[in-house]
C-alpha cells in the first residue's frame, strides 16, 4: 500500500511557516526584553541565543519551503543544487548555538569579574574622588586663606602707605647697608627726590646735611644708628640741601629698624620742616627782647622827658627874661632847638615803647619834613632837594611821630645811597585824589601828598609788597620795624602809604594825610604868640607833679605871667589841699595833674576824686608818656585839657588859657 507523503508535506510546510512566524516573535520579545536592561550579560546571550535560533528556524523553514515548491514545480535538480548550502547553514546554526551554550558560563564568569572589577573601580574612583576632592577642598581653603593674608597683607601696605603719606613729617628707611628703601611723600618734597629715583641710592646722596653755622657736612645720622643700635638726634643748627639747592633748617632723629629676633635691618629717619618754626620763634624772641627794650625805652623817655621839661622850661624862662639883641640870646636859642631835637627823640622812644595813637596838634607838615629830613642828613653826603609850597595846608598831626616816619623814609634812602645822591622831597595840596589808584582815600577828600624820591638802586618788584611787613628787612643788622612802624603811624592818622621803584632807578614812598578844615596855613613857628593867650589876673593853679624840679619850673612860668600857683605831689596831697582851699572858700582855678606818680595817687584816679569834690574843677592832664590814650581822649577821663612835657612858657599858657575859657 502506498501512503501518500501530501499530508506530510502540508503539515511540513505550515509548521515551517509557524516556526518562521513564531522565531520572529521570540526574537521581537527578546529584544525587548534586552533593552529593559542592556547592561545583563544573561540578556545578552538571551537576545543573541534568539537570534541564532531564529535564523536556524528561518534557514529550517525556508529550506522545507523552497525545497516543496521546487518539487511541485517539477525543479528537483535545483534543491538537489541548493540543499548542501541549506544543511550547511543549519549545521553553522547548531554549531553557533552548542557554542552559545557551552562558554556561556565562562562568558557569565569574566561579565563577573568585570562587574566586579568594574564595580572596585568605581569604589576606587569614588574613593579617589573623595580624596581629590578633599585635596581639591584642602587646596581651595589654602586658597581662600592666602587670598585673604594676601588682602590683609596688600590693606596693611596700602595703610602702611597711606599713613607714610599722610604724615607731616619727612620719613625714609634704608636697609642694612643705609641705601635708600622708601620715601614719603614729604620727604620728597623736602630733598627733591622721588621715591623711584631715590631707591638703592646711599643715603648721604639723598639726606644732604649741613651745619648752619658753619655750613659744613653735617654727619648723617644713619651710620651711627647701624653701629649703635640706638636712637640718634640731629644736632641743633642743621639745614638739609635738597636735590636744586634749595635750603630749610629740620629737626631729625634716626632709629634702628628691628625683626623678630631683634636684628638690626635698617634705619628710619623722621624729620621735618623747622624753618618757619624757627622764624617765627625768631620773631618771637625779637618781639620779646622789643618788648622788654620797649619798657626800656619807655621809662628812660618819660624820666628824660621830665629832666627835658626842667631844662626846656629854664631855656624858654630865660629866654622870655632877656632881651634878644643880648649876646647870649643866640645861645640860649640854640640849646633850646637842640633841645627840641631830644625831645623829638623822646617821643620816637615813645612810639616804639607804646605803638599808641598818636597826639594830634595842628601843624604845618612842611616846616616838620624840612627839620626831620635835615638833622637825619647832618654829616653825610646826601643832598636833600624839597619842593614844599609855603601855602602848604595845615593837618592834624602827631609831630613826634609824624617826623618818626620822614627820619625812617630818609634814612632808608641814604643807606641805599652809600655813595651819595640826591633826595627830593615835595609836598603838594591834593583835592579829590584819584579813586583807582587809591581806592582806600575819600574820593572828595583834601590831603597833602608827599614824596620821598632817592637815587638808589630801588626796590626789587619780588618784594616791593612785604617791605611794611613786621621784621621784613633786606639789611644784615637791620630790625625790619622802621617802615613797619611808619605804616602804623601814618594809617593811625588816616592817610595812606606806598612805596614803589622809579622807572629811571631808585625808590619813591608816597604819603596821603587828610588835611584840617579851614584855610591854608604857613610856615610859622610852633610857639604860640604871646599875645594870643589871655592875661592872667591872680587865678590860683594846682599843679601836682612827682618831679620838684617840674614843679618849681612850672610855678615859675605861671608865677612870671601873672598866676598864683600851690604846688603838691601827688594825688593825696592834692585832695587835702583842694579839700582845705574849699572851706577856706577860695577858688583853685585850675589843676595839672601828672598822669604817673610812682607809689602814690596819679591824675587819672585823682581826677575823679576831685570831680566828686567839685563837678565845675577844671583838671589838666599831663605826663611825658605822649602816647597815653588819656592824653588822645583826655576828655572821657574827666580832664578839660591835656599837656605833654617837656613844654615850653607858651605851651602851658596856652594850655591853662584854654582851660580857664
Amino acid at each position: 500500500m502506498v501512503v501518500s507523503w501530501a499530508p506530510v508535506e502540508i503539515i511540513d510546510s505550515i509548521g515551517s511557516i509557524l516556526a518562521l512566524l513564531l522565531a520572529i516573535g521570540c526574537l521581537q520579545q527578546a529584544w525587548v526584553w534586552y533593552r529593559v536592561h542592556r547592561e545583563d550579560i544573561f540578556r545578552h546571550y538571551i537576545l543573541l541565543f534568539t537570534i541564532a535560533i531564529v535564523v536556524f528556524a528561518v534557514s529550517r523553514s525556508c529550506g522545507h519551503l523552497i525545497k516543496q515548491i521546487l518539487i511541485l514545480s517539477g525543479r528537483e535538480h535545483i534543491w538537489h543544487m541548493l540543499s548542501p548550502f541549506s544543511g550547511a547553514i543549519n549545521t553553522a546554526t547548531f554549531f553557533v548555538i552548542f557554542a552559545f551554550s557551552l562558554y556561556y558560563q565562562r562568558v557569565k564568569i569574566i561579565h563577573t569579574k568585570l562587574e566586579e572589577y568594574k564595580n572596585n573601580l568605581e569604589e576606587m574612583v569614588a574613593l579617589r574622588t573623595a580624596e581629590l576632592e578633599e585635596t581639591n577642598f584642602s587646596l581651595e581653603n589654602e586658597v581662600t586663606e592666602r587670598q585673604a593674608i594676601q588682602k590683609a597683607l596688600e590693606a596693611e601696605r596700602e595703610r602702611l602707605t597711606v599713613t607714610l603719606r599722610s604724615i607731616g613729617d619727612g620719613v625714609i628707611t634704608t636697609d642694612i647697608e643705609g641705601r635708600v628703601i622708601l620715601l614719603n611723600r614729604v620727604s620728597e618734597q623736602l630733598t627733591g627726590w622721588t621715591q623711584e629715583e631715590a631707591a638703592g641710592h646711599p643715603i648721604a646722596e639723598v639726606f644732604n646735611i649741613i651745619d648752619e653755622s658753619t655750613r659744613l657736612p653735617q654727619e648723617n645720622p644713619v651710620p651711627k644708628v647701624l653701629k649703635y643700635g640706638q636712637i640718634v638726634d640731629l644736632a641743633n643748627h642743621t639745614a638739609l640741601i635738597d636735590r636744586n639747592g634749595v635750603e630749610r633748617s629740620i629737626a631729625d632723629s634716626g632709629a634702628p629698624i628691628r625683626d623678630r629676633e631683634s636684628r638690626i635691618i635698617g634705619v628710619v629717619l623722621v624729620f621735618r620742616d623747622v624753618t618757619e618754626t624757627k622764624r617765627l620763634n625768631e620773631e618771637l624772641n625779637k618781639t620779646q627782647k622789643l618788648e622788654s627794650v620797649g619798657v626800656l625805652a619807655g621809662g628812660i623817655a618819660h624820666d628824660f622827658n621830665n629832666i627835658l621839661t626842667a631844662i626846656m622850661g629854664n631855656l624858654n624862662l630865660a629866654q622870655h627874661l632877656i632881651n634878644p639883641k643880648d649876646k647870649i640870646y643866640p645861645l640860649l636859642e640854640a640849646a633850646d632847638k637842640a633841645s627840641r631835637r631830644a625831645k623829638t627823640l623822646t617821643h620816637q622812644l615813645l612810639t616804639f615803647a607804646k605803638g599808641g595813637n598818636p597826639v594830634k596838634k595842628t601843624a604845618n607838615l612842611g616846616r616838620i619834613i624840612r627839620e626831620t629830613a635835615n638833622f637825619a642828613l647832618h654829616g653825610s653826603s646826601v643832598q636833600c632837594l624839597y619842593d614844599i609850597p609855603n601855602d602848604l595846608w595845615l593837618v592834624d598831626l602827631d609831630p613826634g611821630q609824624m617826623s618818626q616816619v620822614i627820619q625812617n623814609l630818609i634814612i632808608n634812602a641814604r643807606q641805599a645811597m652809600s655813595s651819595g645822591g640826591r633826595i627830593m622831597i615835595k609836598s603838594s595840596n591834593i583835592s579829590s585824589p584819584e579813586k583807582e589808584m587809591y581806592p582806600v582815600l575819600d574820593p572828595d577828600g583834601k590831603y597833602i601828598k608827599t614824596t620821598i624820591t632817592d637815587e638808589g638802586p630801588g626796590i626789587p618788584a619780588a618784594i616791593v609788597g612785604q617791605i611794611f611787613d613786621p621784621y621784613f628787612t633786606t639789611k644784615e643788622k637791620g630790625s625790619g620795624l622802621g617802615l613797619a612802624i611808619s605804616h602804623s603811624i601814618i594809617s593811625k592818622h588816616g592817610g595812606f602809604i606806598k612805596a614803589a621803584s622809579h622807572n629811571k632807578g631808585g625808590t619813591v614812598f608816597t604819603i596821603y594825610l587828610p588835611v584840617t578844615t579851614g584855610e591854608p596855613g604857613s610856615q610859622t613857628s610852633s610857639i604860640t604868640p604871646q599875645s594870643a593867650i589871655k592875661p592872667a589876673s591872680g587865678e590860683l593853679i594846682m599843679i601836682m607833679d612827682d618831679e620838684k624840679m617840674i614843679r618849681n619850673i612850672a610855678k615859675m612860668m605861671l608865677e612870671t605871667n601873672g598866676f598864683e600857683v600851690i604846688t603838691v605831689k601827688d594825688g593825696e596831697e592834692a585832695l587835702k589841699v583842694y579839700k582845705q582851699y574849699q572851706k577856706a572858700l577860695k577858688t583853685v582855678s585850675a589843676i595839672i595833674m601828672d598822669l604817673t606818680i610812682p607809689g602814690g595817687m596819679g591824675g587819672k584816679e585823682a581826677v575823679t576824686k576831685i570831680l566828686a569834690l567839685d563837678p565845675r574843677a577844671r583838671v589838666i592832664a599831663s605826663s611825658g608818656y605822649s602816647n597815653d590814650p588819656v592824653m588822645t581822649d583826655f576828655h572821657s577821663y574827666g580832664f578839660c585839657a591835656a599837656i605833654t612835657k617837656p613844654y615850653l612858657i607858651n605851651d602851658l599858657l596856652s594850655t591853662v588859657s584854654q582851660a580857664l575859657s
